[in-house]
């Protein structure tokens, strides 16, 4: 496989982005894109069953430029994520008159199954926090040439620090996308379609992957020690640099206790600031807030249950994207990103947070601990104790929390984590978002996260057990994901349930009808 070397790293760092060539598989982009026209002409948009559909897809995908440097950005043991969709923009009817490159309006063809509105995905299929260390990354495929006519993608530099898409951040849009292009950006950075004024459909296949575990040391081709951005490197004269500085020692396996600096008071505690404030406040030594001044921002907000949703529709909108619960993104408040920052410092006050009773302090206190991801007995049992919460949002944050944590008492976490996929909260079930997930599904998923990031510390007979009964009873997400933890284990009863479950899914696409696969 080809690393990423450490320009290449601190540019994704900075801009949220790269881009990969693969000029070397032109006959497979060829194929692909030919495959995928006559697969939405004649059967359907396919969306998460595109990879099973076209195989052919996974030379890209294990292409050594590609799984180089997902495993740069992620560390070897990454997931390609179930999820993956078929973006298709059609050629526009109306006028382009007043559209511009930072344009924030839906114009695009009909069919088109991508839209020209600035966003930052929905996590999907339910919500979870926003992180601005990577740990979940979305590859944007193009298997045809992309003229400046077609509507290549927009990307807002750097919107992965933010809470919503801020306009006044530089835009890329490259004029000329080769076939093959392949591009790896953090999975909660702005981006947009753009209208195409071609005569030609414009097609671009998504991915996702994910982390499974905190990083030990440089999994790229690392020099430097230090991080050492400049000139064009920049983004918004250095504006993010704390908080790139921050994440390249973490991505270097450097913990929060590591940073060698002392933290002053701040003079600022507001909760809502610009952008460049927020993140000072989280990541400067000198500007950010005080443990002290983090507790008055909670207790500022304790009792508004802000857990709750703000829209009760299933189509609940992050427009501003509100410092609340939200099923299509959370944002965490500033202060819980600064406790994540402080490290151990913070254990403390994040042991109170839990301890308080409130859901949302709760889910930034779990939000923080599993940044910090350490192995803090107290701070690991307190944690523990939210699996028991009568409150869907607090459990799901705990599970990701732990996911990522160095977990002493595997098999005393895993039976209470299986009781939650046994006795299922008849008040868990309703459909939260269009999809029609619930809460017990998306409790599934993290619970088969936690599967996959443990499986090698976990006994092969309770994992088993646990699996069994997710590859049984939850969605396919869940499944597939708790398939590939049976599979990493190791062990041969483990993998025979893996391919059981492969082999009882198997798609055969040999015979072709005139309107579908059968």
């Amino acid at each position: 496989m080809t690393l990423l070397n450490d320009d290449q790293v601190q540019s994704f760092i900075n801009s949220g982005f790269i881009e990969i060539l693969l000029p070397e598989l032109d006959s497979v982009h060829s194929e692909v894109n030919s495959r995928l026209r006559e697969v939405c002409a004649a059967e359907s948009h396919h969306g998460n069953n595109v990879l099973p559909r076209m195989p052919i897809l996974q030379q890209v995908l294990r292409h050594e430029k590609i799984h180089g440097a997902l495993v740069s950005l992620l560390g070897s043991d990454y997931l390609v994520h179930p999820h993956r969709a078929i973006h298709r923009s059609t050629p526009i009817t109306d006028s382009l008159d007043g559209f511009s490159l930072s344009s924030d309006r839906h114009l695009m063809g009909a069919g088109s199954t991508a839209t020209s509105m600035w966003h930052q995905d929905a996590q999907s299929p339910l919500a979870r926090a926003r992180h601005h260390f990577p740990k979940f990354l979305i590859g944007f495929y193009f298997p045809h040439e992309v003229i400046a006519e077609m509507g290549p993608t927009r990307f807002l530099r750097a919107s992965h620090f933010d809470n919503g898409p801020d306009l006044s951040r530089s835009i890329y849009q490259p004029e000329h996308v080769r076939a093959g292009t392949f591009f790896i950006a953090h999975f909660d950075i702005a981006h947009a379609g753009f209208p195409n004024v071609s005569n030609d459909d414009r097609f671009m296949l998504k991915f996702v992957f994910a982390r499974t575990s905190h990083p030990m040391k440089p999994t790229w081709s690392n020099e430097r020690d230090q991080w050492s951005a400049s000139g064009e490197d920049l983004v918004d004269d250095g504006l993010y640099e704390p908080a790139a500085s921050f994440i390249w020692n973490r991505m270097r396996g450097h913990t929060n206790n590591e940073r060698g600096t002392e933290i002053s008071k701040s003079r600022l505690s507001n909760r809502e600031v610009p952008q460049e404030q927020r993140l000072r406040l989280i990541y400067s030594d000198v500007e950010g807030l005080s443990v002290q001044e983090c507790v008055a921002v909670f207790d500022s907000v304790r009792g508004e249950k802000k857990h709750e949703r703000l829209q009760k529709n299933l189509r609940d909108s992050t427009r501003g994207h509100p410092i609340r619960w939200n099923e299509r993104a959370v944002v965490m408040e500033t202060a819980a990103y600064r406790l994540a920052f402080l490290g151990q410092e913070s254990a403390d006050t994040i042991c109170s947070l839990i301890k308080s009773n409130d859901p949302w302090l709760q889910v930034n206190a779990a939000f923080a601990a599993g940044e910090i991801g350490v192995s803090d007995d107290e701070l690991a049992s307190n944690l523990f104790d939210l699996l028991q919460s009568p409150y869907h949002q607090v459990v799901r944050q705990a599970i990701d929390a732990i996911t990522f944590m160095k977990v002493n008492n595997h098999r005393g976490v895993l039976l209470q984590l299986k009781d939650l996929v046994v006795h299922k909260r008849p008040s868990w079930q309703t459909s939260l978002v269009q999809r029609g997930w619930s809460a017990s599904d998306q409790i599934d998923m993290n619970i088969a996260m936690f599967l996959l990031a443990n499986c090698m510390q976990l006994e092969a007979q309770d994992l088993i057990d646990t699996s069994t009964i997710i590859l049984q009873k939850s969605n396919d997400y869940a499944s597939l994901v708790v398939a590939e933890a049976l599979v990493r284990s190791g062990d041969p009863i483990a993998q025979n349930h893996a391919i059981d479950f492969f082999r009882n899914r198997a798609w055969n696409t040999s015979l072709l009808g005139s309107d579908r696969a059968y």
